[in-house]
């Protein structure tokens, strides 16, 4: 079955679509919301009123929408911003361009971009990050959206080609080492020598989707393919046989134990099987896709008090899940998905704490000296709007539940399953 159906019905979407209200409300004064960037700053905040817009036309709301994505537009020129998608000058230029496609702005002026990303991709050996946050991932997710410009081609064959360099032959496949030196401090004094990541943010389910993805576009096609399901392949080698908090781990390393990740989209089993679904997806294969949706079964039956949950964020948090099984649903249809997204969004809207907040909305914030039950000292440490961790996305989750119209946004989450 293909099309968006409306999600929530009755007295939940109608609460849902309160909390958007209030939401927006609050952002159009920009709180908790600094610097242009796509996953923390106004070019995320333009997708939640591009969206409104969608759903509510002539309300004011595209006005919004213009006006913050111009302002990370003259940030391109204006700032010393790095490259990365979620929190550099490829981001807005990808949000210029996703934006542009629904009437919001002019997508005329990114080739110049094109090209510093076509040299830095070039580069040869690649000596940074290769994952989605701030990475050779990322990178391919704004090249992707270029197609089919011929920089965008040349772009993707060479992201393909540093893949290829920076894989490594483990199990019965392939994966990606992040080496110490591109660890924060406090990981890198846990693992020495560095570890593979099994998260979607920083590790080897982005790539796979991404690698499906680009041979979907029919660039770099076989190599693309071979090094997507190696991918694969060792992500499911790695599936622990009997955990009751997660089936992939955060991360694995040599003479390290390994641990059960959180359910989120950043690490553990819900990103991690729609990044496998979106490969399946892109690839055509059935076999993938049939393994990927057992696990995401079980995840999706698994109580919420083993999620490791303690906002409503995307990023680690109950929009977060709920976006994702509601993805899941929307792509197979399945009772099972469609049941956890509602449960999900649900709880989202228990967390809000009316007159805390931006509108009610808390975010968590770990610190290694706190004491983790302490809920008050981890939650509301400051007002957050941001469109990955804050109630910017959060409203833009609520929206995509409540109406019936694909989101514009998650392919900067690679959460967006191919038809």
């Amino acid at each position: 079955m293909t099309g968006w159906t409306t999600l929530l019905e009755g007295s939940l979407r109608e609460r849902a679509l309160r909390s958007v209200a209030e939401i927006a409300g609050a952002l159009r004064e920009r709180q908790g919301v600094e610097g242009p960037t796509l996953s923390g700053g106004l070019a995320g905040l333009a997708f939640l009123f591009a969206e409104l817009d969608r759903v509510q036309p002539q309300q004011g709301h595209r006005a919004y929408a213009e006006q913050f994505l111009l302002e990370a537009a003259s940030a391109l020129e204006e700032l010393p911003l790095p490259p990365w998608l979620y929190v550099g000058f490829s981001g807005i230029a990808w949000s210029i361009s996703r934006l542009g496609a629904m009437g919001i702005t002019s997508v005329e002026g990114l080739e110049e971009i094109d090209e510093v990303l076509l040299g830095l991709v070039s580069q040869h050996p690649w000596n940074v990050d290769y994952d989605l946050v701030s990475g050779l991932v990322g990178l391919g997710v704004y090249a992707l959206e270029r197609m089919p410009r011929p920089v965008a081609v040349r772009c993707l064959e060479e992201i393909v080609a540093r893949l290829e360099e920076l894989s490594t032959p483990a199990g019965p496949g392939l994966a990606w080492w992040t080496p110490v030196r591109h660890l924060p401090e406090e990981q890198a004094a846990m693992y020495r020598e560095g570890h593979f990541n099994l998260g979607v943010a920083h590790g080897v389910p982005a790539v796979v989707a991404l690698l499906g993805l680009i041979s979907r576009a029919g660039v770099s096609e076989r190599k693309a393919r071979e090094l997507a399901m190696g991918g694969a392949r060792w992500l499911l080698a790695n599936v622990l046989p009997d955990s009751p908090g997660a089936r992939f781990p955060w991360c694995v390393a040599p003479g390290t134990p390994v641990e059960p990740a959180r359910s989120a989209w950043c690490y553990g089993d819900p990103g991690a099987v729609v990044c496998l679904r979106v490969a399946a997806r892109a690839l055509s294969d059935g076999e993938l896709e049939r393994v990927a949706l057992e696990i995401a079964r079980e995840a999706a039956r698994r109580p919420m008090a083993q999620a490791g949950v303690r906002d409503a964020a995307i990023c680690h948090g109950s929009a977060g899940l709920g976006h994702l099984y509601n993805r899941l649903y929307q792509s197979s249809r399945e009772p099972v998905f469609k049941e956890a997204a509602t449960a999900w969004f649900a709880q989202t809207l228990e967390m809000r704490r009316p007159g805390k907040g931006l509108a009610g909305y808390l975010s968590w914030y770990p610190k290694p000296d706190e004491d983790e039950e302490d809920e008050e000292k981890e939650m509301g440490r400051e007002l957050d709007g941001t469109l990955l961790e804050g109630a910017a996305g959060t409203a833009l989750t609520l929206l995509a539940a409540c109406h019936p119209f694909p989101p514009t946004w998650d392919g900067m989450l690679l959460a967006a399953i191919p038809d």
